[in-house]
């Protein structure tokens, strides 16, 4: 495979193997969650699960900004966007409408209406999914069930569906 078909492999490679990983994981959980015997173990499944959801977000909209990023740019504003773009944040509703902003007003805008739409059912549950995986990583009380860990992970690839589909070779 030459350098530019590599490169205009869709979605990044590495997001592929995140969202393969994250897919068996909420197919465990769901598994799990049906079977076994001991429900801490799922418990803790589905704190894994709010955790990975949110990582693959985090990394889809970076690898799709980089991958994007290199395609259209070359020299230093190549480098000065790539080594921007590693300084990745938790992905609230705001952090993804600042990024997709700093590309397109427009974008911006389309995320926006995205996340507003069902009366902000995304925007409420991304900013839930970001709360989560906080509170999970910090120790604290999450009060996060199978279900709703479930819920997140659907919401965290919807989100991050849109980043692919946007920032993708046209």
């Amino acid at each position: 495979m030459s350098r530019r078909e590599r490169a205009e492999v869709w979605p990044p490679t590495e997001t592929r193997i995140i969202l393969d990983r994250l897919s068996e994981l909420a197919a465990l959980v769901q598994d799990q969650a049906r079977v076994a015997d001991n429900q801490e173990v799922v418990s803790w499944l589905a704190r894994l699960l709010v955790i990975r959801s949110c990582g693959y977000l985090e990394q889809t909209v970076a690898g799709t900004f980089r991958a994007y990023t290199g395609r259209l740019s070359y020299g230093h504003v190549r480098n000065f966007s790539l080594g921007w773009l590693d300084r990745t944040q938790n992905p609230t509703p705001a952090a993804l409408e600042t990024l997709a902003g700093r590309f397109d007003q427009g974008l911006r805008q389309e995320l926006s209406a995205l996340l507003d739409a069902d009366d902000g059912r995304l925007r409420r549950e991304l900013a839930t999914l970001v709360d989560r995986r906080n509170r999970i990583a910090h120790g604290l009380n999450e009060s996060v069930g199978v279900r709703k860990a479930l819920e997140l992970h659907g919401v965290a690839c919807e989100v991050a569906d849109w980043f692919i589909l946007r920032f993708g070779p046209s």
